[in-house]
C-alpha cells in the first residue's frame, strides 16, 4: 500500500519555474537533478546535474501516422505537486521505499499531456494521450545529446540475420538482434563507435573525468514495443536515441504452440493502440557515486501498484534444479543424467528439499506431464513446491488453459521461456501471464524474455526475470565472467530482479574453464567457490537457483547450511563500497540479521569491511566464507571461520583474482521460527527459557525429528499423543539453527527453527 502525500506546488519553492511561456524545469527534492523544458517548437529537454549539464537540447514526441507529432502541440495550462510518500514492497530487496519528487504535467490544446518527474535518483517523463479511436505510432523521438563524449557500457545486440526452419522444413530469415535480451557489455568510448549497432536497455553513460554516471533506460511498458539503444545518426559524435522493433506482420509457424513465433517480417510502424492511453516511462538514472546504483529502485517506483491486492501467498525462496548440472547425482542407485529423467530421480530432488528446508524444485525441459500429479502430490507432503518449465506460447495457444491445468495437477509457479520478442505484441504477453497465474495463485519467473521494466512491481509473483546472461551461459560460451559479474549489477539490475541461477561448485580459473554442453557432464563456472557464494548476497533474486547438484553440496556441509538459510528478499539493502566492473560490497537485512557480500573482477584486491550499520550493544554471531591464499590458482579453495563482530568493528579481507567473500551475522538473542521457511499449517516455537520445543499442528504429530544443519539426526521421538501438540525437551542441543522435521497423518514438513 502507498500513502502519499501531494503540497501544492509553488514556484517560489524553487522546484518548478516557470522560466517564460514555453519554458519550464523541474528540480530534485535535494535540489541537485534539475530537468528544463522548452516546447515552442515541439518539445525538448536538458539535463543538469548541478551546474553540470549532462544532456544538451534533445527532442522528444511520438509520431502518429496521421501526420500528428504528440509533442508538438500548444500548451493549454500546467499542474505543479509534490509527492513524499512510503512504499510497502511485498517482495524485493528494500521493506520500505521511500518515493519523493518534484513533479510538472504540461497540458496541451490537442488532448494529450507530458508528465515530468524529477527524483533524487533520476529524471523521467511519459505521454498521456486522450484521443479518439485507434492511433497508429510510427515512430518515436527519445534523443539524449549528450554534452560531453561519454565512454558506453553498451549491451549490444546482434547485427545478423540468420536462417530459421520451420514447419515443413521452410526457411525464414529473422534479425537475431530482436530476440535475445541477455547481453554482455562492449564498452566504447563514444557514442560514434555505435555506427550499425543498436542495443538493449539500460545502457549506461560514464561521463570522463568525473564521477558522474548516467543510465537511460524504461520503465512501466505494456502493449508498447521495448526500448533500444542506439548512435543518433544526426546528432554528431555525442547522441544516441531510442529505437524500437516494428509491428509484426509475419511469424514463423504461428499456430504451432511448441514455436517461438520469431517475426521475419515487420510493419514500418512500432504500435497499433488505444488513442487514450498512458505511455511508457523514458528514465534517465544520474549517479555520483557508483555504490548508489545498486540500490536505485527508480523503475520500481515508476511502475504501476501491484494489481494484485493480497500478496500474502506469494513465497520466495529457494529452489533445488536439475538442468544445470545435468542431473549428474553421485552415490544413488537409480540411473542419473539429463537423458535418465524419472519420477524416482525427481523424488531424490524433492526429499533433499525437504530435508534441507528449500521451499521450491524446478522441474526443466525433459520432465514428463504424465509425472506432474503424482510428483506434486509427493512434494506436498514434503513441504515442497514445484516449478515447471514451458514455451510462452504454449502458454498462450494451448488448448484449453495451460495455467488452470497446471494448477489442477498441483504445480505451484511456472517458469515461462522463449519469448524471445519485445515488439508491442510481445510485451503484452508478460502482463497477461503474470495475471493467469495471479489468478490461481501461481508464482512465475520469465526466461528468454524482454528486460523488465517494473512488472515486478505491478504483479509481484513474477520473481526473477533473466534478461541477463547467466550460469547456463556456460554450457556455450566463455563470457560470464568476474569482470561481468561485476557490470551488470549496477546496470541491468537497475531494471528489476534477474536469474543467473548461482550455487556452481565446479569453480575455474579463466584458464582452466572451457565451456561444454554435453549430455552427462557438468559444465564449469569462473571466479572462486567464495565468489560464487556472494552471489546470494550481492545478486537480486527472489527465487535463489541452487545451480549445482544436491549430492555436490552434500560434501559441503558449511556451504549446504549458508545456501540453507540465506534470504533471497530483503528488509534494507545497504552498499557499502564500488565501483563499476572492478568490486562490489554490500549488505542486506533480514530481520535482527545481517549479510554482507563482496566480489571483484580478475583482479585481487584487499578491502575493509566496517560494521558501523550494525545494532548498538549486540555480540554478532558472524560465519564467514572467503578466498584462501591459493584461491587465485585453485579457485575450489575457501576459507570458513567463525567469531563475533560487534558495531564500530572492521574486518579486512583479501579477495583473490575472481574472488570474493560472504558474511552471516546472526544476532544471537533472537530465537523462533523465520517467516521464510514456516510450515502452512505447522507452528514452531523454541523457548530457551525453558529449552523446549512447542510444535502445533491441525492433525495428529506422528513423529519428531530434529537434524542439525549437517544432517546429522539428533532428536527422534516417536507420539502417542492423540492431538495435534507435542512439547520437546531440547536441553541437550547447542544453540543454533536446526530442522525439525514433522510427520503428521497426513503429511511430512520440514520447519527451520533457531534456538
Amino acid at each position: 500500500m502507498t500513502k502519499k502525500i501531494y503540497i501544492a506546488f509553488l514556484a517560489l519553492l524553487g522546484y518548478m519555474t516557470a522560466l517564460t511561456a514555453t519554458s519550464y524545469e523541474v528540480v530534485s527534492p535535494n535540489n541537485v537533478l534539475k530537468i528544463k523544458l522548452n516546447v515552442e517548437n515541439g518539445t525538448n529537454y536538458e539535463i543538469w546535474h548541478g551546474d553540470t549539464q549532462l544532456i544538451n537540447t534533445s527532442p522528444i514526441g511520438l509520431n502518429l501516422s496521421n501526420g500528428v507529432t504528440i509533442g508538438a502541440g500548444t500548451v493549454k495550462n500546467t499542474q505543479t505537486s509534490s509527492v513524499n510518500s512510503q512504499v510497502n514492497v511485498p517482495v524485493g530487496k528494500n521493506k520500505v521505499l521511500t518515493e519523493a519528487y518534484n513533479e510538472l504535467i504540461i497540458e496541451y490544446d490537442e488532448n494529450y499531456k507530458l508528465i515530468v518527474r524529477a527524483y533524487n535518483e533520476g529524471l523521467a517523463y511519459r505521454f498521456v494521450t486522450a484521443l479518439e479511436g485507434e492511433i497508429t505510432v510510427n515512430s518515436e523521438d527519445a534523443v539524449f545529446n549528450f554534452t560531453t563524449t561519454p565512454k558506453v557500457y553498451f549491451p549490444e545486440c546482434d547485427s545478423h540475420y540468420y536462417n530459421e526452419t520451420g514447419d515443413g522444413g521452410k526457411i525464414y530469415s529473422v534479425h537475431q538482434g530482436f530476440r535475445n535480451f541477455e547481453r554482455v557489455y562492449n564498452i566504447y568510448s563514444a557514442p560514434i563507435a555505435l555506427s550499425s549497432k543498436f542495443s538493449v536497455t539500460p545502457v549506461l553513460f560514464e561521463i570522463k573525468e568525473s564521477p558522474l554516471k548516467v543510465v537511460i533506460t524504461e520503465a512501466d511498458t505494456y502493449d508498447y514495443p521495448g526500448m533500444y539503444m542506439e548512435r543518433n545518426p544526426g546528432g554528431g559524435t555525442r547522441s544516441v536515441r531510442g529505437m524500437w522493433a516494428g509491428f509484426p506482420k509475419s511469424v514463423i509457424d504461428p499456430n504451432n504452440y511448441y514455436s517461438n513465433h520469431l517475426v521475419y517480417e515487420r510493419e514500418s510502424f512500432i504500435a497499433r493502440t488505444s488513442g487514450s492511453r498512458i505511455f511508457p516511462w523514458r528514465v534517465i538514472i544520474v549517479s555520483d557515486d557508483d555504490k548508489s546504483l545498486l540500490n536505485n529502485e527508480l523503475v520500481y517506483l515508476l511502475a504501476e501498484p501491484s494489481r494484485i491486492e493480497d500478496t500474502s501467498w506469494i513465497q520466495p525462496g529457494m529452489t533445488a534444479w536439475e538442468w544445470w548440472h545435468k542431473a549428474m547425482l553421485e552415490g544413488v542407485d537409480f540411473p542419473v543424467g539429463n537423458k535418465n529423467l524419472s519420477v524416482q530421480l525427481y523424488k531424490y530432488y524433492i526429499d533433499w528439499a525437504s530435508e534441507n528446508g528449500v521451499e521450491y524444485m524446478t522441474f526443466d525441459a525433459g520432465y514428463q506431464e504424465s509425472w506432474l500429479y503424482e510428483l506434486c502430490r509427493y512434494a506436498k507432503q514434503k513441504n515442497v513446491k514445484i516449478i515447471v518449465w514451458t514455451w510462452a506460447s504454449c502458454v498462450r495457444q494451448y488448448p484449453g488453459d495451460w495455467i488452470k491445468k497446471m494448477k489442477v495437477l498441483g504445480v505451484s509457479g511456472a517458469k515461462i521461456d522463449f519469448f524471445e520478442r519485445n515488439d508491442q505484441e510481445a510485451m503484452r504477453w508478460g502482463y497477461e501471464f503474470a495475471q493467469r497465474l495471479a489468478d490461481n495463485q501461481m508464482v512465475g519467473l520469465f526466461h528468454g524474455c524482454p528486460v523488465p521494466t517494473g512488472m515486478n512491481r505491478t504483479y509481484p509473483n513474477i520473481l526473477n526475470f533473466e534478461a541477463v546472461r547467466g550460469a547456463e551461459d556456460n554450457f556455450w560460451r566463455s563470457i560470464v565472467t568476474p569482470d561481468y559479474h561485476t557490470q551488470f549489477p549496477f546496470i541491468r539490475a537497475l531494471a528489476g530482479p534477474f536469474d543467473y541461477t548461482p550455487g556452481s561448485m565446479r569453480n575455474k580459473t579463466a584458464a582452466e574453464f572451457y565451456p561444454v554442453d554435453r549430455d552427462n557432464t557438468v559444465p564449469m563456472s569462473m571466479g572462486t567457490r567464495a565468489h560464487e557464494l556472494s552471489m546470494y548476497v550481492v545478486f537480486d533474486h527472489w527465487l535463489g537457483y541452487l545451480c549445482d547438484s544436491p549430492t555436490e553440496y552434500n560434501k559441503y556441509p558449511d556451504i549446504k547450511t549458508f545456501l540453507s538459510t540465506v534470504p533471497t528478499v530483503w528488509d534494507k539493502t545497504l552498499p557499502l563500497e564500488a565501483k563499476l566492473g572492478q568490486y562490489i560490497v554490500t549488505a542486506k537485512q533480514k530481520g535482527n540479521n545481517w549479510y554482507v557480500g563482496g566480489m571483484t573482477n580478475w583482479d585481487a584486491r584487499t578491502v575493509t569491511v566496517s560494521f558501523d550499520f550494525l545494532s548498538p550493544d549486540v555480540i554478532y554471531d558472524a560465519v564467514i566464507f572467503r578466498d584462501s591464499e591459493v584461491s587465485g590458482t585453485q579457485p575450489t579453495q575457501y576459507v570458513y571461520r567463525t567469531r563475533t563482530i560487534s558495531k564500530g568493528d572492521q574486518l579486512t579481507i583479501d579477495m583473490a583474482q575472481g574472488g570474493g567473500f560472504v558474511i552471516q551475522l546472526n544476532d544471537p538473542n533472537i530465537s523462533g521460527v523465520s517467516e521464510n521457511h514456516s510450515s502452512g499449517d505447522i507452528s514452531v516455537f523454541a523457548d530457551r527459557q525453558s529449552d523446549t520445543l512447542t510444535l502445533f499442528t491441525e492433525n495428529r504429530i506422528e513423529s519428531v525429528e530434529i537434524f542439525d544443519m549437517f544432517g546429522k539426526c539428533l532428536v527422534n521421538k516417536k507420539n502417542t499423543n492423540k492431538n495435534g501438540k507435542e512439547t520437546i525437551n531440547i536441553s541437550s542441543l547447542e544453540k543454533g539453527i536446526y530442522i525439525a522435521r514433522i510427520q503428521t497423518e497426513e503429511r511430512m514438513s520440514s520447519v527451520k527453527f533457531v534456538y
